[in-house]
This record gives C-alpha cells, sequence and structure tokens, in this order.
C-alpha cells in the first residue's frame, strides 16, 4: 500500500514537473516572440525612417539639379546671343572658319584616336573603325553655314581605298554627335588595315599624312 503511494506521488510528481516545464518554455517562447515582434517593429520604424530621409535627399538633390539645369540655360542662351551679336560682323572668310570650328571630326580605332602620323598598332581580336562628327553650332549657326561648316557630301565618303569586304558597317545618331564606320573581326596578329583619306578630312583631323595604317600586334 505504502508502495503504491509511493509510485502515485512520483507519477503526480512527474506530471506536474513535466507541465511546469512545458508551461516555462512555452512562457518563453511567448517571450520570445514578442521580443521578437517588438525588434521587427523597431527594423520598420527605422526602415521607414531611412526611406523617408532618402526621400528627402533625393527631393533636395533632384531640385538643385534642376535649379543647375535652368541656370545653365539661361547662361547658355545668353553666350547664343552674344555670339550671334559677333557674327554680324564677321567676314564670309572669317563666317566660314568659324562655322568649321562648329564641327569636330575623330577617326577612332576600337575607341583610341588615330595619331598624327596616321599609324596604330592594336591587339588581336575584333576591329572597329569609326569616323565621328560633333556640331556644336546648331543653337547659332544659319543652315546655310551649317552645311558650309560640314565636311562636303556625307563625311564617311572622306575615307577612300578601303577594301570593306569582310566589314559590317556600323553607326550611331545623336542630336549632338553621329559617328559612322565599320567593324569585322577575329584579326589575326601579322594582318594590316590600310586607307587613305581626303585632304578635308586631313586637316579637320590635324594629320601629317593622308594614308592611314592599321597594324595588328
Amino acid at each position: 500500500m505504502k508502495a503504491n503511494n509511493i509510485r502515485n506521488w512520483k507519477t503526480i510528481t512527474i506530471a506536474l514537473l513535466s507541465l511546469l516545464t512545458s508551461t516555462i518554455l512555452i512562457g518563453c517562447e511567448n517571450n520570445d516572440d514578442l521580443q521578437q515582434s517588438q525588434s521587427t517593429k523597431k527594423e520598420v520604424e527605422i526602415d521607414t525612417n531611412n526611406d523617408q530621409h532618402n526621400i528627402l535627399e533625393y527631393t533636395s538633390e533632384l531640385e538643385s539639379l534642376q535649379m543647375q539645369t535652368e541656370y545653365m540655360n539661361v547662361q547658355n542662351q545668353y553666350l547664343v546671343n552674344v555670339i550671334k551679336k559677333m557674327m554680324k560682323n564677321f567676314s564670309n572668310e572669317e563666317m566660314l572658319e568659324f562655322s568649321k570650328d562648329q564641327f569636330v571630326y575623330e577617326l577612332q580605332v576600337n575607341g583610341e584616336s588615330i595619331p598624327k602620323n596616321g599609324q596604330l598598332t592594336i591587339p588581336e581580336g575584333d576591329v572597329e573603325i569609326l569616323l565621328l562628327e560633333k556640331g556644336l553650332g546648331y543653337d547659332f549657326l544659319p543652315p546655310k553655314w551649317l552645311e558650309k561648316g560640314k565636311l562636303s557630301g556625307d563625311y564617311i565618303d572622306h575615307i577612300l581605298n578601303f577594301d570593306t569586304t569582310n566589314w559590317t558597317p556600323l553607326g550611331t545618331d545623336g542630336t549632338v554627335a553621329t559617328a559612322q564606320g565599320y567593324k569585322t573581326t577575329n584579326m589575326k596578329e601579322g594582318e594590316r588595315v590600310s586607307l587613305n583619306i581626303t585632304d578635308d578630312l586631313k586637316e579637320r583631323l590635324s594629320l601629317l599624312t593622308n594614308k592611314i595604317q592599321i597594324d595588328v600586334n
């Protein structure tokens, strides 16, 4: 009888301990959930504050850029008006020279400008030859002088004696700058590309020669 009471007491004690342990664990989990919830709430608040701060910074930066743009537009218009007044006193020769100065040409191979001696060495692989035209005088030059300031005809035609076999035509067209040229692939060491340019293009590029030689090394 006494032994049975002891067993029953142990059983009840174990059950109570199990219940107590479960209660403690649940309490801990609930406490963890509460802390996690509070932590998440704080993180959300921090993220929201950061977003608001970033928005204010971006807004301020945008307003600053808009003010700078407006100022530059006003300044640009002022300079255009000054140039137009000055042009009224130009002779035809001066006007022609000034118009030519408003168009910049550049002959590039794989993004590198041709040096004054017309000779350039490049590595094996793909090759792009581009002739760029940049117009600077569209805001103030009359159409007549715009045409006189450019190279005559299509400017790519000022590249001469160039065998375009196995070359693909290239071209880009922008508001201020345009480019035309050719591209080929897989050129090997020892190969050479030769071409000539007109006297007009030579003058615009400030080169010492009409002959362009590109060696693959």
